[in-house]
């Protein structure tokens, strides 16, 4: 199992400055040998997020790191042209050299939608769309061939029974940070679904909390117990609070890389789960 790490990019400082955090948070990431970096995209500030344009900010991490893949968690799908979206996903394929990992979702924050003049109600609808078009053109649009295999790489996040399928439909990756004990959860059973009948390889991606100061002790134990772990063939991390700068985030990374990357390493996903 891959370990990544997902930042918020949110708002601990001016924006100038959390970005230029970020880029040195991806190096340090490299550099402790995580699988991959992952921004959030936040329009409106929602979550007190500062990036609403996230391949741009990995444009400028792809510069100063040469081997950890690159993803967004997520790009709001609905309120992207998807034209748009594959030109610029496919310039930064070809500036980082194939490790971008396009993660798209529907989005939830109504405020954001609205800003674009959107119907936030039919979101969903919209996100199939825009997925829709945006894989046919990164198949068949020859002005678009320079993206590469990126079609291959494409992630939906969705915590619906509806979205895992589709994703599977479509050969896709799945990004869950859905809890298995949420009230009405279904993750277990939908991701399982997803082993079984997923079109291509499976990519299951689940998204997990590390809130700042937590022993690496209880996060393995926390972790043991996660039945959306025995799916995964990747870990997110994200430390709380999302508004930490790098004097906290480091830390967490060291910790990270350290004391829980051997153990979860070590797991094959859709086997049992042993952490120590």
């Amino acid at each position: 199992m891959d370990l990544g790490y997902l930042t918020h990019v949110a708002d601990y400082a001016p924006p100038a400055e959390v970005y230029r955090d970020t880029i040195e948070l991806a190096v340090a990431a490299e550099t402790l040998g995580f699988s991959s970096f992952w921004v959030a995209q936040h329009h409106t500030r929602a979550l007190r997020g500062v990036l609403p344009s996230p391949l741009v900010l990995l444009a400028a991490v792809s510069r100063h790191t040469s081997t950890i893949r690159l993803g967004t968690a997520v790009v709001v799908a609905p309120l992207e042209h998807p034209r748009r979206l594959a030109e610029d996903a496919g310039v930064l394929d070809l500036l980082a050299e194939g490790r971008l990992q396009l993660g798209l979702g529907a989005g939830s924050d109504a405020a954001s939608t609205a800003a674009f003049g959107l119907d936030h109600a039919s979101r969903h609808a919209r996100c199939r769309e825009v997925i829709d078009e945006l894989r046919a053109l990164l198949t068949d649009d020859e002005h678009l061939a320079s993206a590469g295999d990126l079609r291959n790489r494409l992630w939906w996040a969705t915590g619906s029974r509806a979205g895992v399928d589709a994703a599977a439909a479509r050969g896709m990756g799945v990004i869950s940070g859905r809890p298995v004990d949420a009230e009405g959860s279904t993750v277990r059973e939908d991701l399982a679904r997803y082993w079984a009948s997923a079109v291509e390889r499976p990519r299951v991606a689940v998204s997990r909390v590390a809130r700042a100061g937590t022993p690496a002790t209880d996060l393995l134990a926390r972790w043991r117990s996660d039945p959306a772990l025995h799916w995964a063939t990747e870990l997110i991390v994200q430390t709380q609070p999302t508004r930490s700068g790098l004097d906290v985030q480091l830390p967490m990374l060291r910790m990270l890389a350290s004391e829980v990357a051997p153990v979860i390493r070590a797991l094959a996903p859709h086997s049992r789960l042993v952490l120590t």
